[in-house]
């Protein structure tokens, strides 16, 4: 059996800042968001930030107008909760206005496990990104009830890959992702022996790192402008699974991965045996 997936991250619907083009969101979600229905994908699924967050009131609006574009494309999507979803409001109230439960949930399609694992997203200056209590309890809980290939999408990478380069995460790392905590998570996602790939958002670029034959793939922001000389991207993804790993992101700055899928229950050596060079023999 194959999989398809449909993916769009960091949306920052709103004013501009930075370089995410917040104003361009609208426009660009009325063109996309038909193209993504009609590649007829098993799921749609949304990474977070969907807002650029401005203030208590105005945040709840902009969630309401982003809901509303999924609903005029008549999109049922999965959706995570991104760090500015809940930066100037509460999860609850990011919730409401956007009439979807935030909680950690999965599903089975075609054959596969799908998790939305919305794990703790609030971040402050003073603390990058850490789990709440419970989220890698739920993690481990989840893979340990499944059998199928599973697929785990966040909002937040979980493999700590390089930012050299980045316009906003070379300078702040801690920032990128669960800097201290993704070696936890990522040992519970590798001794699970199920999952095939994990997706993410949120670092505005495309990249891949696999780490024990599990690829980490991140998925470009759909306004983002760092890397398409001032223009918004236009970014969305799609995912085929089946005997390979199929990955392509459309818009100004593409991107395609054809990677091995993993065997169920298989590892690397160096897992098990890092390997390390013998100690220079004395004189």
């Amino acid at each position: 059996m194959t999989l398809r997936l449909a993916l769009i991250a960091d949306i920052h619907h709103g004013p501009d800042q930075g370089t995410k083009i917040g104003t361009a969101a609208v426009r660009l979600l009325r063109d996309l968001l038909p193209e993504m229905k009609a590649v007829d994908a098993h799921a749609v699924i949304e990474l977070g930030d969907r807002i650029n967050d401005v203030d208590h009131d105005t945040d709840i609006a902009l969630q309401r107008e982003v809901a509303e574009q999924f609903g005029l494309a008549g999109i049922e999507a999965a959706h995570l909760l991104g760090n500015h979803d809940n930066h100037q409001i509460s999860r609850a109230e990011a919730e409401n206005a956007f009439q979807r439960s935030f909680d950690s949930y999965s599903f089975d399609v075609n054959g596969f496990h799908i998790v939305i694992w919305n794990a703790h997203t609030h971040l402050t200056r003073e603390r990058g990104f850490h789990f709440a209590e419970g989220d890698l309890d739920w993690l481990r809980a989840d893979l340990a009830a499944t059998d199928r290939p599973t697929v785990i999408c966040t909002h937040a990478p979980l493999d700590n890959g390089s930012m050299v380069g980045n316009f906003y995460f070379e300078r702040l790392p801690q920032y990128a992702g669960y800097e201290t905590e993704g070696a936890a998570a990522r040992e519970i996602i590798e001794r699970s022996g199920v999952v095939v790939l994990c997706l993410a958002g949120h670092t505005h670029w495309n990249a891949v790192n696999v780490i024990d034959g599990i690829p980490y793939v991140t998925i470009h922001s759909l306004t983002e402008s760092f890397t398409t000389a001032g223009k918004p991207t236009g970014a969305w993804g799609m995912v085929e699974i089946g005997e390979i790993i199929d990955v392509q992101v459309f818009g100004r700055d593409p991107a395609r991965y054809l990677l091995p899928r993993r065997d169920l229950s298989a590892h690397w050596l160096h897992k098990h045996k890092p390997w390390a060079p013998k100690p220079p023999s004395a004189a």
